[in-house]
């Protein structure tokens, strides 16, 4: 189950000393949506305020993907092939303006601060979706059936070969042996002693298509019908993962010329889902 992602970005009140004069510049980006474009090499985020024609702006110059591991990471900013820019303009900003191939000739910036120096933490997180029918947070921790896939990301949790999914009667667990262990969960769903994994006739791992007795249902649901087939193979699994990125500037030094501005933590905010990834994978059956 996907999760949202709420988050509160203040203005931001930085300071800076010109010839021993403070000047006081408030970024207003309370409004303004963190967005991104780019990839490996030259990844950007940016903010908007169209009302004040201004512009908050990161640019990473890694080479990996850095979405790829969840957690956080730490990137030095050096002005180089890592900064940042605050930035005002003569006129509005067009809708490609951070992302074009070819930098545009308008509008005019009228100030331009660079970030000489600070980190940027950059914190990925992962949530999976197995389509299993159950809330992430209901499920079972752990690898109920040891196929190497956590419960959170495994549509067949008890590895019978049938989908959780289908375990479910209107989203609700069912128990059809009514041994306390939900279907789901349970590797025998009619408690005749073999598997339900095994109770799949024609091999095509999928037990819900072999029925012998129409009028009760499949055989792994028949405790009547108790033939072992031996299946020593996993069906295909699928899941998604979708990935959010949440950005905070620490100990940020944006210089222009003489004059610098000084910020000891700015949160430039998250991007939910700036990444989905479509997983296939068959586990590996292990005896």
């Amino acid at each position: 189950m996907k999760k949202i992602l709420f988050l509160f970005i203040a203005s931001l009140l930085l300071q800076s000393c010109d010839d021993g004069d403070i000047i006081v510049t408030t970024f207003n980006f309370d409004d303004a949506e963190l967005k991104n474009c780019g990839g490996v090499g030259n990844y950007v985020f940016y903010k908007v305020n169209p009302d004040a024609l201004e512009s908050l702006s990161l640019r990473l110059g890694t080479m990996d993907s850095i979405y790829k591991p969840s957690g956080t990471r730490v990137f030095t900013l050096n002005g180089t092939s890592n900064f940042v820019n605050y930035r005002t303009y003569d006129g509005a900003l067009g809708t490609s303006y951070f992302c074009s191939s070819i930098p545009p000739t308008s509008p005019n910036v009228t100030v331009d601060y660079i970030a000489a120096s600070g980190t940027v933490d950059f914190v990925v997180t992962f949530v999976y979706d197995d389509f299993d029918g159950l809330p992430t947070d209901s499920e079972e921790s752990g690898d109920t059936d040891g196929d190497g896939l956590p419960n959170i990301y495994d549509l067949d949790d008890d590895g019978d070969n049938v989908p959780t999914v289908r375990e479910l009667d209107d989203g609700v667990p069912r128990d059809s042996d009514g041994d306390g262990i939900p279907d789901h969960l349970d590797p025998d769903d009619d408690n005749d002693g073999v598997l339900t994994r095994d109770e799949d006739k024609d091999g095509d791992l999928d037990p819900t298509n072999d029925v012998t007795d129409s009028s009760v249902g499949p055989d792994y649901l028949n405790a009547a019908v108790a033939n072992d087939y031996d299946i020593n193979r996993y069906r295909v699994h699928t899941y998604k993962i979708y990935k959010s990125v949440n950005i905070t500037l620490k100990n940020l030094v944006l210089v222009k010329g003489e004059e610098e501005i000084t910020q000891e933590t700015i949160n430039m905010g998250a991007i939910e889902n700036v990444e989905i990834k479509d997983k296939t994978i068959r586990p590996e059956f292990l005896p």
